[in-house]
């Protein structure tokens, strides 16, 4: 049983390791177009990050119990569930995507695949798949981080992204918010 636990938190990991791992290049004129907005929010965001990464192990929980089992096992379904939610929606933004807040007219914005629900779906993604990283490794003090840290970094930086978003694309940006939620479908 403990070996099964060691292998969903290290699959919860990986999960987010190969996310990373995905970017998209741009051209030096690509980026030279784009409207950037601010950066502040990100690395609020990345220190976040920073500091939840290594709670994840320094805090860890046992190995032993039922419980530790299913919290492994819940927390990696919900990692991979986050995981597979920002992988679509970068595949849905295509161009569009880039790591810092960034419009520009000639990609638009999106409002295909997981944005016709919210405008926010990778930062949904990513808190999930951070929640199902603190189950699987039954640790609470990266679940308070992902409370105190990640989730008011993610709130911050899709407020910036609205405002750019909002100045870019004027009107149609305004009725796309009217019909859509920000970061949970149907309720937020």
């Amino acid at each position: 049983m403990e070996i099964l636990v060691i292998i969903l938190r290290a699959a919860s990991l990986a999960a987010f390791a190969a996310l990373m791992l995905l970017s998209h290049k741009r051209a030096r004129g690509d980026l030279a177009r784009e409207r950037s907005g601010n950066r502040a929010p990100v690395f609020a965001n990345i220190a976040a990050f920073g500091l939840f990464l290594p709670s994840l192990i320094a805090f860890a929980g046992g190995l032993g119990s039922q419980m530790v089992m299913l919290l492994a096992f819940v927390g990696c379904l919900l990692a991979m569930t986050g995981v597979a939610l920002v992988f679509r929606s970068r595949v849905a933004l295509g161009p569009a995507w880039s790591f810092a807040p960034r419009a520009d007219e000639d990609t638009g914005f999106v409002t295909t695949g997981p944005y016709r629900f919210v405008r926010h779906p990778i930062y949904l993604g990513l808190s999930v798949m951070a929640m199902g990283q603190a189950l699987a490794f039954s640790s609470w003090p990266a679940f308070l981080i992902l409370l105190s840290g990640i989730g008011p970094t993610f709130a911050w930086r899709a407020y910036e992204e609205e405002r750019m978003l909002s100045r870019t694309f004027g009107g149609r940006y305004a009725s796309y918010r009217k019909r859509t939620k920000m970061i949970i479908p149907y309720l937020l």
